[in-house]
């Protein structure tokens, strides 16, 4: 599956793929594409928004031009083109645009990179997505109860999963106790300490 996002001169693309999510972004500046592991994204989000600098930038050049043309027009006789308003008129408007033409962003910060879904109509189709297919990739990495391993790591790493949202209260407990069963009570601190999946 695709989708495509774009808005102005800002492009995204989101082609999922069985195990990788593949991310390309292209704007004026370039483009730029990689891939992550739905595993990989993480649940926290970041919000920004872009703006084209080159209406900042076309702003200032007139704005320097202009006042080239009042210096100019000081050291030799002043005619009404010197001295012309079109300049900073015209930098207004780039300001103005610079100003309320933005692309807002909803950020994801993965290690291959951060993945920028446009805040449009399909931003929360893509972003449920992402979430149920990373879900569905924490549970089939990690969802399976290894009894040969440390009853503690276990707890810890179903405890991992809840925080992540993979599983809820009710699983986890229910997890918790069938590991419990097979390898007998365990105190809160027996699992709570030590190292956990990151």
């Amino acid at each position: 599956m695709e989708i495509e996002q774009k808005r102005y001169l800002n492009r995204t693309r989101f082609t999922f793929e069985d195990e990788r999510l593949t991310y390309t972004m292209g704007h004026e500046a370039g483009s730029r594409s990689f891939g992550v592991h739905y595993a990989d994204v993480p649940m926290e989000t970041t919000v920004m928004e872009a703006r084209s600098p080159w209406f900042l930038n076309a702003a200032a050049v007139m704005l320097i031009v202009w006042l080239c043309r009042i210096v100019a027009g000081l050291a030799g006789p002043v005619s009404e083109l010197d001295l012309a308003l079109h300049w900073p008129l015209a930098a207004s408007i780039c300001l103005l645009v610079y100003r309320y033409v933005v692309t807002p962003y909803t950020v994801l910060k993965t290690d291959a990179g951060e993945v920028y879904l446009i805040r449009d109509d399909r931003h929360e189709e893509i972003l449920d997505e992402i979430m149920k297919r990373r879900k569905s990739q924490l549970l089939s990495w990690y969802g399976e109860i290894d009894y040969a391993n440390d009853p503690g790591e276990e707890i810890r790493k179903f405890h991992w999963l809840k925080v992540q949202g993979v599983i809820g209260d009710d699983e986890f407990e229910s997890i918790r106790t069938r590991i419990e069963v097979f390898h007998g009570p365990m105190q809160e601190t027996d699992f709570m300490e030590g190292p956990s999946i990151n």
